[in-house]
């Protein structure tokens, strides 16, 4: 499989308090230059340019040169699958819902391993699983399962329902938004935790 961009490579990158702080600098005003973002954003130059370059290769950001300086736009690359639906998701936290970077990476944490997202797949596809089912299914060691499940039910995106292992009930635009896309982009990153 080529490398893509995937659901968890990109909550990873953006789920670091200097990303998020650039992008939320680019996201509030569009086509500045690294040196302002950086300003801006309260970080040194060379750590911002690291950010933003991050952010580029995610798909989440475009960067256009104009003489010496590098300016860069929140618009995602049609190439990278997911990219358009978790940049607005991402807006929407931090210009609608005014979420604190804290709250927003404490949720991306949720989806930052793919062994989680097979989880949330399983969980998507059965309303409700036991965890010797879910390891089962999913080939993952109790273990591991354990640790996953964990970070899981404490971001509230599961719930431990007489044993049985469920979907949380009460879920926000963004818990929706990433199982929607999970469902959706499965084959990215399915096939490879499976095996």
């Amino acid at each position: 499989m080529s490398y893509h961009p995937t659901i968890w490579r990109t909550c990873r990158v953006l789920a670091n308090e200097r990303r998020l702080r650039c992008l939320e600098v680019v996201l509030r005003q569009p086509g500045l230059s690294v040196g302002e973002i950086a300003k801006q954003a309260a970080i040194p130059e060379n750590q911002a340019s690291l950010c933003l370059r991050a952010l580029q290769a995610r798909g989440l950001l475009s960067a256009r040169r104009r003489s010496r300086w590098v300016h860069y736009f929140p618009s995602p690359d049609p190439l990278v699958p997911a990219a358009t639906h978790i940049l607005a998701v991402v807006s929407q936290a931090i210009l609608t819902a005014k979420w604190s970077g804290d709250r927003i990476i404490h949720h991306l944490t949720a989806y930052t391993h793919p062994r989680r997202l097979t989880v949330l797949h399983c969980l998507l596809m059965k309303d409700s699983l036991t965890t010797p089912v879910l390891a089962r299914e999913t080939h993952i060691s109790w273990q591991a399962l354990t640790r996953h499940l964990n970070k899981l039910s404490e971001r509230k995106m599961i719930v431990d329902n007489d044993a049985a292992w469920s979907l949380h009930p009460d879920r926000d635009f963004f818990s929706e938004t990433f199982l929607q896309l999970i469902a959706q982009h499965a084959d990215l990153w399915v096939r490879n935790t499976m095996n």
